[in-house]
């Protein structure tokens, strides 16, 4: 190529340390990409900042009670304490309430009782209630609000509930190793 050539040729863009830039167009597949993240990033606002997600939740508060409601409303379990104490002489119960102690209430409790994030439960000192396993059964089915403790009405059956209730009544006295100081108040027996 000639000079005179080159000089014929209309240039569209700069001249920089003798580099010449073009207006070349981006390639296809490139500008695709381009619309189709501002396609994307439309209907990804519409719908976490539209109507449509906000009638969602509008809908769901209107209809779910606070959970300080609910847990109001369940009654607790009807048993004696003379039903659920009979389940500390039987070592099939006792078993079974380990074994469900040991997989829903340890990571709180420790696996001896101890005490870990929740209070220890081998003294005689209650934060909640006095003791008695029918007491112990009917806060782990309700829970207690604005506490870590859950409440398993639904999520264990009420039979292994009264198994742990049981377990828990049995650890009652025992010495596991660095227990939990004690909390609540002293409930003599």
């Amino acid at each position: 190529m000639s000079k005179d050539t080159a000089k014929d040729e209309p240039v569209l863009g700069y001249e920089y340390d003798g580099i010449t830039e073009y207006d070349n167009p981006c390639p296809a597949w490139l500008m695709y990409i381009f619309y189709s993240t501002i396609f994307f990033a439309v209907f990804y606002l519409g719908y976490h900042f539209g109507s449509i997600k906000s009638e969602k939740l509008q809908g769901t508060a209107a209809v779910t009670p606070p959970a300080t409601t609910i847990q109001a409303e369940e009654k607790p379990l009807e048993m004696s304490e003379a039903q659920v104490t009979a389940l500390l002489t039987d070592p099939v119960a006792l078993a079974k309430g380990k074994e469900v102690y040991a997989s829903k209430c340890s990571s709180c409790h420790g696996g001896a009782g101890e005490g870990l994030i929740g209070p220890n439960l081998v003294d005689n000192y209650w934060l909640h209630g006095s003791g008695k396993t029918s007491e112990i059964a009917n806060i782990i089915i309700s829970g207690i609000p604005n506490t870590g403790m859950a409440a398993w009405r639904g999520r264990i059956s009420e039979e292994n509930i009264l198994q742990v209730a049981a377990y828990v009544k049995f650890l009652k006295g025992t010495k596991p190793e660095n227990p939990r100081d004690p909390e609540g108040k002293l409930i003599e027996e």
